[in-house]
């Protein structure tokens, strides 16, 4: 182990929290595109997601027949992928969401022993296309875009829902753009906290920025920054959803070079007007907070990549981990990028002493 992973060791061994993740629930079915077949049981999968984009556009006069091939039914949505991370860290996980009406949904059955799960109904399905650089996640959000506030409420009696917001260190509010009913559910979040002692920070993934008016993406984010001075609030983006808030918030930046990126940031999260503004890419993960100042973080791009789908939500969790204490911007970064990496290569979380293991294997730390 080298010397400058030692300063991750103690941290992550003596990690402690509360964090509650909410309020959605898929199942993803997971296939890949044959390329070529040569036999029943002997194929080429396409491997980039560009080249579907190019044959797409190759035949986009006429049809596309394709053949696909499953590859794993499995649990989706921001709370479980984001808890998966925490709760392997031994962090007390929390999740309510949508796991099953009648008996937990044999996608989430690995989780109940290590995950606090509450479900509220069945899940959302997501159809997933899945290469070795990217993913196309096709959703049927009923289950997901139908639930409310007003079910999430009344589905718990007073004393279960203080247990469940009591003692919370961070909060998670995942998927704005699928979920309709998110304002209500972060002002009744926020409810719960009106006399009580608030969290140190609440966390957000508002994942396809590009789908949501731009009348709603301002009414979410004047919602939340109201709240800003009670909790600290953290937006986190992905590479293409930056440049989207860039974009809609008026910041001239289209690129994701250090040099302008970075000022860019700063940027955009005072122009917001949150704690922090937190972006994951496949190369990089990059922070801005009120406090700490700006964080830059590389990262190696995975080469021997088992799952992509909920890479997104692994660096939350990791990053949602490292904030747990009081981690500079670059080590939080620094534990983010290596849960990622992790979960991309093994398709499920890393241990402590897995996740040490990989950071101590980064170029970046």
């Amino acid at each position: 182990m080298s010397s400058k992973t030692n300063q991750y060791t103690d941290y992550i061994n003596n990690v402690r929290g509360k964090v509650l993740l909410g309020c959605d629930g898929y199942v993803d079915e997971t296939f890949e595109i044959v390329s070529e077949r040569r036999s029943l049981s002997d194929f080429t999968a396409m491997k980039k997601l560009r080249n579907f984009a190019e044959l797409l556009t190759e035949r986009a006069d006429g049809g596309v027949g394709l053949e696909i091939v499953p590859k794993r039914r499995c649990e989706g949505g921001f709370g479980i992928n984001t808890a998966r991370i925490t709760a392997f860290l031994g962090i007390d996980s929390v999740v309510p969401g949508l796991f099953g009406r009648s008996e937990i949904d044999p996608a989430f059955t690995e989780f109940e022993n290590v995950i606090d799960l509450h479900s509220l109904g069945d899940p959302a399905l997501t159809i997933a296309l899945e290469f070795g650089d990217g993913k196309v996640l096709m959703s049927n959000i009923e289950a997901v875009s139908s639930l409310t506030w007003g079910d999430f409420d009344s589905h718990f009696d007073p004393s279960q829902k203080k247990d469940l917001f009591s003692g919370v260190d961070i909060l998670g509010l995942g998927y704005w753009s699928l979920t309709a009913d998110f304002d209500a559910f972060f002002e009744g979040f926020m409810k719960q906290y009106e006399n009580g002692k608030a969290p140190r920070r609440m966390f957000f993934d508002f994942a396809d920025i590009k789908k949501k008016s731009k009348e709603s993406f301002e009414k979410s984010l004047n919602l939340i920054r109201k709240y800003d001075e009670k909790i600290p609030m953290t937006l986190s983006v992905n590479e293409h959803e930056v440049l989207e808030v860039f974009l809609r918030v008026g910041v001239d930046c289209q690129t994701l070079e250090a040099d302008t990126f970075i000022p860019a940031l700063k940027e955009a999260r005072e122009k917001i007007g949150l704690n922090e503004l937190l972006v994951h890419t496949p190369n990089f993960a990059a922070a801005s907070n009120a406090t700490d100042g700006e964080g830059f973080a590389l990262q190696e791009r995975q080469t021997e990549v088992v799952r992509t789908a909920g890479a997104g939500d692994s660096f939350n969790g990791g990053y949602i981990s490292a904030s747990l204490g009081d981690l500079p911007i670059k080590e939080r970064l620094v534990i983010a990028n290596a849960a990622t990496a992790f979960f991309v290569t093994h398709a499920t979380g890393p241990s402590k002493e897995q996740l040490i293991e990989q950071i101590d294997a980064a170029a970046d730390k």
